[in-house]
């Protein structure tokens, strides 16, 4: 799994950008007003999450990055699980965590690895904050997976590696 500092490409020693980094995270978190997670659909339209959370069915949440290798060995099992649950009871959304400035990237990993859940893109300052104030925990890399029950509440977080069975015996089990 890769670390959030190795995710932002930072250098260890770079006090600067490590302390403007901690400065947005707090500054975010701190502003109530700032309740929405701003993220942007492939086309760069501006959208929240909130848009894609309580619609009735689950959604799995996949924070995924285009320097992840572990994201693109998930993704294959990730997308197959959409595909079996999409029109019945779940679906998945990816947020990559490259920023716009990736956006290009995000586009051409998605069909060199025929994703076949969607993604947005989002900036790593203004995800980590938000994935901060919903979980109480820091987000550590990528993938980190949240899990939204039918009505949006956010009722699992795994930072790692997920195996989708455990996401569906998960799903059962709150279902019954």
């Amino acid at each position: 799994m890769l670390v959030l500092r190795n995710m932002l490409n930072l250098p260890s020693c770079n006090f600067l950008k490590i302390l403007t980094l901690a400065f947005s995270v707090a500054l975010l978190s701190a502003n109530p007003a700032r309740a929405g997670m701003e993220l942007h659909e492939l086309d760069g339209k501006v959208v929240d999450l909130d848009d894609y959370r309580g619609n009735g069915k689950w959604l799995l949440v996949m924070l995924w990055s285009t320097s992840c290798h572990i994201c693109e060995m998930q993704k294959p099992d990730i997308s197959d699980f959409h595909s079996r649950h999409k029109d019945t009871d779940a679906e998945v959304l990816g947020i990559a965590l490259d920023g716009m400035e990736g956006i290009e990237a995000v586009k051409k990993n998605m069909q060199e690895h025929k994703t076949s859940f969607p993604s947005l893109v989002g900036n790593i300052m203004i995800v980590a904050s938000h994935y901060q104030g919903m979980t109480e925990e820091s987000l550590r890399g990528t993938p980190t997976y949240l899990l939204f029950d039918p009505q949006g509440e956010l009722v699992g977080n795994n930072p790692g590696p997920l195996r989708t069975e455990a996401i569906e015996a998960f799903m059962e089990r709150k279902s019954s």
